[in-house]
């Protein structure tokens, strides 16, 4: 099933995909000038470098065949059961105020979610997840992810417990470039998130519809 919104999906692709390294490569891409001068108030011409996003799909000319291109190679790398336990200085802080155990409960409940209704359409054990929402555990970004799509997160919200784990969102992997895109359109429709997952060969996420 195809949907509208796919478009625009792509178009925020371009605009914020920033794996420079992988995109210069693609054939047909135009490496763009790097280097400017500038004529100051002393009347000197002074060069610099352009930032790193002059580089970006979306001043492409032809971005959208360059993109089919990268669409094709993709493959999410991003597997992992594995969950960590905290050392032992960080299993003391979970017990602090601001710790990220009681972020993700504050979170569930901003969401009138308990522990065992945010599990339902996540692909974990109960042992393993009671254990991440004690802090006992640390959870994989992929979890976050899940979690976030799950339980209808927003955006700002999934950086707060992003940031509560020590990870933030990455815009040089395509999974995550996918995954912020819907969480700032809130879009959550099951069908519409594997549409996306799907045409960006997004996988490995913690969802039990997927």
């Amino acid at each position: 099933m195809e949907f509208e919104f796919i478009k625009d999906l792509d178009d925020y692709f371009c605009e914020n995909y920033a794996n420079y390294d992988k995109l210069c490569v693609l054939p047909g891409y135009k490496m763009p000038k790097m280097q400017a001068t500038e004529r100051r108030a002393d009347g000197r011409d002074y060069a610099y470098t352009l930032p790193a996003n002059t580089m970006r799909l979306a001043l492409q000319e032809n971005k959208t065949e360059l993109l089919e291109t990268l669409k094709s190679a993709m493959a999410d790398k991003s597997f992992s059961f594995s969950f960590k336990p905290l050392g032992f200085f960080s299993a003391l802080s979970r017990f602090s105020k601001n710790s990220h155990a009681k972020i993700l409960q504050e979170l569930l409940k901003k969401y009138s979610l308990t522990q065992e209704n945010a599990k339902k359409e996540l692909v974990i054990d109960e042992k393993t997840w009671k254990k991440i929402c004690l802090g006992v555990y640390l959870p994989t970004k992929n979890l976050v992810f899940s979690l976030a799509l799950t339980a209808r997160f927003s955006y700002e919200d999934t950086v707060a417990l992003l940031g509560a784990y020590g990870m933030e969102f990455d815009y040089t992997l395509e999974r995550e470039v996918v995954v912020s895109y819907l969480l700032k359109q809130k879009i959550y429709n099951q069908e519409m998130v594997k549409s996306a997952l799907d045409e960006y060969n997004v996988s490995n996420l913690f969802i039990t519809w997927l």
